[in-house]
């Protein structure tokens, strides 16, 4: 049972590569011509695309954090974009090629990306702050019988 999962996680893996080579390579050709490469006909809208690139960071980076987490759930980080926006392989990797023809364009994309995961950042960090609130107790000082808080005493040295 153990090796047939050995096995998944590999094939899986070996698929994520040549995912990642077939991106490689488009880009590698695209930076090597001066001109914009022609506009798809089904190309992914910047917004779309820019909320595409953050949910693919975000699953990569569960998947490299915690993969059991993904495997456990059985979910593909691209399989689950390709659904969740309606798009394919072929759609994404030429709307992928066709905004990184254009640099400044893809590196402000890409700020977006950036900002939006900082802003969920603190976001999460925020409700995580709330949630340990919740659980810790108040502090409560203690005072003596006249209701004065009562004096802690240290040990000077």
């Amino acid at each position: 049972m153990k090796s047939k999962r050995v096995k998944d996680y590999f094939l899986k893996d070996k698929i994520m590569k040549n995912r990642v080579c077939l991106i490689v390579l488009i880009l590698g050709l695209i930076s090597c011509n001066s001109k914009y490469i022609e506009k798809p006909e089904n190309l992914i809208q910047e917004d779309q695309m820019i909320e595409v690139i953050y949910d693919l960071s975000v699953l990569e980076a569960i998947k490299s954090s915690n993969p059991v987490l993904l495997e456990n759930n059985q979910i593909d980080p691209y399989t689950y974009i390709y659904k969740k926006y309606k798009i394919d392989s072929l759609q994404f990797a030429q709307s992928n090629a066709y905004y990184a023809s254009n640099l400044k364009k893809y590196r402000k994309m890409y700020s977006e990306v950036e900002q939006m995961i900082q802003d969920k950042k603190i976001e999460a960090d925020s409700l995580l702050q709330k949630e340990n609130s919740r659980f810790e107790k108040p502090l409560v000082k203690s005072k003596d019988s006249l209701g004065n808080p009562k004096k802690i005493l240290t040990s000077e040295k």
